[in-house]
């Protein structure tokens, strides 16, 4: 399983990363979308405000997300659902951690390592946690 790359940062849908269930699939292929649009801000200088835009945009999504995978979780009796669930919890205070550095230091170094950081942990998130629950 891979992460295509159109460029050095551009992330690309990849059948290899389906989840089988179509729902969650479509949240996946949005957060890619904001994922690029966030380092989009970052590669052309948009601005910081720009930026802490769409990394606030990002934590949204993945709390609506998160939410949403759990619900299915009860709904399917998914075994491992306390495990994954607790697993959301650490990552959204991990992100929050993030951000808040981000918003007190708001130099471009700071910018480039925030949003690699909440990139780097989302996409891990998916690639290993969301996997072990993956419809073949």
């Amino acid at each position: 399983m891979s992460l295509q790359t159109s460029s050095s940062w551009r992330l690309e849908w990849d059948d290899s990363l389906s989840m089988g269930v179509p729902e969650i699939d479509a949240e996946h292929q949005h957060f890619m979308q904001l994922i690029n649009q966030l380092n989009e801000a970052i590669a052309e200088r948009m601005g910081i405000e720009e930026v802490k835009q769409r990394m606030r945009a990002i934590l949204e999504d993945a709390k609506a997300h998160f939410a949403h995978e759990e619900a299915l979780f009860r709904e399917w009796n998914y075994p491992d659902a306390v495990a994954h669930t607790q697993k959301h919890v650490q990552l959204m205070a991990a992100l929050h951690t993030i951000m808040q550095r981000f918003e007190h230091n708001c130099l471009e170094y700071e910018l480039i390592d925030a949003g690699l950081k909440i990139k780097t942990a989302l996409i891990e998130h998916l690639l290993t946690e969301d996997m072990k629950y993956r419809r073949r």
